[in-house]
């Protein structure tokens, strides 16, 4: 009866054949990535090419490291150890070490970065013009090489006015980044007309601290406008872009920062004085004339003559105001006139309708009047000036007053009856 195996001694075998097999230790594979999707800790993908597959395990660590973006599609040689995974039965690559196919990891970087910063536009930000007649000029560079030699002996010779401040710094290496980047910002807080920062030739890995995304960036914030000079005429860094003037040597760095050479500038000098002092000389001469003409003219030689059209408009718009108001005046008149004929018949025929409704009013009130009614015979008793009305408002030997039509009687009650009494 044949022996059976489990799945996991199986498995168990197959995966110590993997990691004892010298052969599978250290396997050198070359393929297209695929599948490739970036995962917060390891990444998983596949490397294949026409006929294959094999699955590919990157670990954080390693991918932490990668000098340029991994992408779907990208040509890749790696380098790594094969190991099967037991809980699936899949064996992968685990990678040790991966680097593009065909072209260099840096110059791979360098694109994409140089991309990426593009796409942001930093490379439009510095558009600085630099100043003509710089006193102070920072450079930052290595204090040893033949770039801060070149830019002194240049600026020495051409304008030596100008003062060179060195900010010496590590250009090369692990360490240059920082260092490079400690002396920009101590450079930024000072008040320089312009920066030079480079270095000398070299390899693409000589002058890769000037291909670093952070430089770049701090770069951005100078308050100075910037000369770039890195490497030789053929070689381009990012900090090249950056930059507001890009120079193929230290020697043209020194000399787009500073103007001709002072003889030059003094020549010059002399020429703009001299075109300075013909242009205010004839300025003056036109000036001359002009106060000659000024002098001569009408105005101050006969100034009389200024007021003569003047009076003679005045007098004409005194009498044609004249004339208006003369005219206004006949038909405000004319108007009156007119109005006066229609308003006195009318208001006399108003005055005798108001009399004779005036005549009907006294009439009227005279029928009633107190007055009247006295003239027929009547009269009025009071006492203490309140009228009398009724026989119980009287007392005996009270004093009374009777008015009759033409006058007052003073009188004495002595008796008093109503009329039902007896």
């Amino acid at each position: 009866m044949a022996d059976y195996l489990t799945v996991t001694a199986l498995t168990k075998y197959l995966k110590r054949k993997f990691t004892a097999d010298p052969y599978l230790q250290q396997v050198y594979l070359t393929g297209e990535v695929s599948n490739f999707r970036r995962r917060p800790r390891h990444q998983y993908f596949s490397l294949k090419d026409d006929n294959a597959v094999i699955n590919v395990t990157l670990f954080q660590g390693v991918f932490n490291q990668l000098p340029f973006e991994l992408t779907d599609g990208m040509q890749v040689n790696i380098i790594g150890h094969l190991d099967l995974y037991a809980p699936s039965g899949n064996y992968s690559i685990l990678v040790d070490k991966i680097m593009p196919d065909g072209v260099g990891a840096l110059a791979l970087q360098f694109e994409q970065l140089k991309n990426k910063l593009q796409t942001e536009g930093v490379f439009n930000q510095l558009q600085r013009p630099i100043p003509k007649f710089p006193q102070k000029i920072a450079v930052v560079t290595s204090p040893s090489g033949a770039v801060i030699r070149d830019i002194m002996t240049t600026v020495q010779r051409r304008y030596p006015i100008a003062q060179i401040f060195l900010y010496p710094a590590v250009v090369q290496g692990k360490g240059a980044v920082p260092s490079i980047i400690k002396q920009l910002q101590k450079v930024a807080i000072q008040d320089y007309d312009v920066l030079i920062i480079g270095r000398g030739g070299g390899s693409i890995e000589d002058l890769w601290a000037f291909n670093d995304e952070q430089l770049a960036r701090e770069l951005i914030k100078m308050p100075m406008p910037i000369i770039s000079s890195v490497g030789h005429e053929t070689d381009t860094t990012i900090t090249d872009f950056v930059a507001d003037q890009r120079a193929a040597t230290p020697t043209a760095a020194a000399e787009l920062a500073t103007p001709m050479q002072l003889i030059d500038v003094w020549q010059t000098n002399v020429d703009l004085q001299g075109r300075l002092t013909t242009l205010m000389a004839h300025r003056l001469q036109q000036m001359d004339e002009r106060l000659k003409r000024v002098q001569s003219s009408v105005v101050l030689t006969s100034p009389a003559r200024l007021y003569e059209g003047v009076s003679q408009r005045l007098d004409i718009a005194k009498h044609q105001l004249e004339q208006n108001f003369q005219q206004i005046l006949s038909l405000k008149q004319h108007q009156l006139a007119l109005t006066n004929q229609r308003l006195i018949p009318s208001a006399t025929q108003k005055l005798v309708q108001n009399r004779q409704k005036f005549g009907q009013l006294v009439n009227a009130l005279n029928l009633v009047s107190p007055l009247a009614v006295l003239a027929r015979g009547y009269s009025v008793v009071t006492q203490d000036e309140q009228v009398v009305r009724t026989v119980d408002a009287l007392e005996i030997d009270t004093q009374i007053k009777i008015r009759v039509a033409d006058g007052d009687v003073s009188a004495v009650v002595t008796e008093k009856r109503k009329n039902n009494e007896q």
